[in-house]
């Protein structure tokens, strides 16, 4: 389960809004073994979408549900979660969602992503919002082909970059999925700031060099508002749209994007 330093049902509540209007947007973030700048930057970017108004929550594909800790396979099979068990001190709720996305990778039908998407969006009605923390191996099952858009992190170590550019591969080939390499300093440092480039730069030459394929990348820091603040409304922006029929209900959201983008 993400550390989140709260209890792991913050936030549950909200979820019993089943027939709330608005579905939310999906996004990802990939997780690759390298959780040192992954969940630094998962934290800080709900709390920037939280900060600008957009309600999140999180599935945390690392973590499996069970009886004493209740997530997306128990919203699936329409169970409500206890609610006499949240703490509203995270602001998002996070959930563990192993089993129930390995659910929705096996259901049949002619239109088996859109089928997925409604699936998974469905029990978030109200959030703004669902971002998928998974496996690369997870997603391109899931929703290959898409236009799902996961960031990938990457930090200074040897190990994460390696790890970055073997999930780079089997996000593009044979996933479809097209990341936003983000690479994460801790420090806000101009020594920080060339590191970070240049191991975007490595990962963007590999990607157009050996896959091929010409993918975003930049740079962020904990410490620095204005690139995190970027992201996050780029990320909405570019998350997977609900299906066709809720696309009517979300259209106030391109006011609300560029009104944010004001402040």
């Amino acid at each position: 389960m993400l550390e989140t330093g709260t209890h792991q049902a913050a936030g549950l509540a909200a979820l019993a809004a089943w027939t709330a209007h608005r579905l939310p947007r999906l996004g990802a973030l990939v997780a690759h073994g390298d959780s040192a700048s992954e969940l630094p930057l998962l934290w800080q970017l709900c709390a920037t979408w939280t900060e600008l108004d957009y309600p999140v929550a999180v599935l945390d594909a690392c973590a499996r549900e069970s009886d004493a800790t209740p997530g997306l396979l128990q919203l699936l099979q329409g169970e409500e979660l206890d609610e006499a068990s949240t703490l509203a001190q995270a602001g998002w709720p996070v959930l563990p969602a192993a089993l129930g996305l390995s659910r929705l990778c096996r259901l049949p039908g002619s239109d088996e992503a859109a089928q997925r998407l409604r699936a998974l969006l469905s029990p978030f009605g109200g959030y703004e919002m669902l971002v998928l923390y998974a496996p690369a191996a997870l997603l391109t099952q899931l929703l290959p082909h898409s236009g799902l858009a996961p960031l990938l992190s990457v930090g200074a170590g040897a190990h994460s970059q390696l790890s970055a550019y073997q999930t780079l591969k089997r996000l593009l080939n044979p996933g479809g999925l097209r990341p936003t390499i983000v690479s994460v300093m801790d420090e806000d440092t101009e020594t920080a700031q060339q590191t970070g480039a240049a191991l975007a730069r490595k990962l963007q030459y590999c990607a157009r060099e050996f896959l091929a394929c010409e993918v975003p990348a930049l740079t962020v820091c904990g410490s620095r508002r204005e690139p995190l603040q970027r992201l996050a409304l780029r990320s909405l922006e570019e998350a997977l749209p609900p299906p066709a029929e809720a696309a009517a209900l979300a259209a106030p959201r391109a006011d609300r994007l560029s009104a944010a983008r004001s402040l």
